[in-house]
């Protein structure tokens, strides 16, 4: 017996110490486990959250450029014209919303395509055979 790990008693000990090794040692491992997964889900939480805030930076950054650009050719295009930038702004307000009508008719459009086909049909086959069985 002096060759036996530390707390064990093999043979000795019977089933329901055996049983309760083993669930101990699944226990530890299973802590250590859970253990090391909250470290790395906080470094992850942490390299994720630093990702999407320099993603939302870039998107505003995106929008005030786009703002500044389209303000600076309405004023040149204004200038160009020898016409009011109130029109030119319209104008450009007019391109927008097209833009933005057809972009949401194409998402309409694209909702309306169905998705999962192969699994809806698979699953579709499992219930026929399911009903026959």
């Amino acid at each position: 017996m002096a060759d036996q790990p530390a707390g064990s008693q093999g043979q000795y000990g019977g089933l329901l110490e055996h049983v309760r090794e083993m669930c101990a040692g699944g226990a530890s491992y299973l802590r250590v486990r859970l253990t090391l997964a909250g470290i790395e889900a906080k470094e992850a939480l942490l390299h994720f959250g630093i990702i999407i805030g320099l993603l939302a930076l870039a998107i505003s950054v995106i929008v005030f450029g786009y703002l500044f650009l389209c303000i600076a050719l309405t004023v040149l295009i204004a200038q160009a014209l020898g016409v009011s930038p109130g029109w030119v702004i319209l104008a450009l307000a007019v391109i927008h919303f097209a833009v933005a009508a057809l972009a949401a008719i194409i998402a309409v459009m694209r909702l309306k395509t169905a998705v999962f086909t192969a699994t809806l049909d698979e699953l579709k086959k499992d219930q026929q055979w399911l009903n026959r069985t």
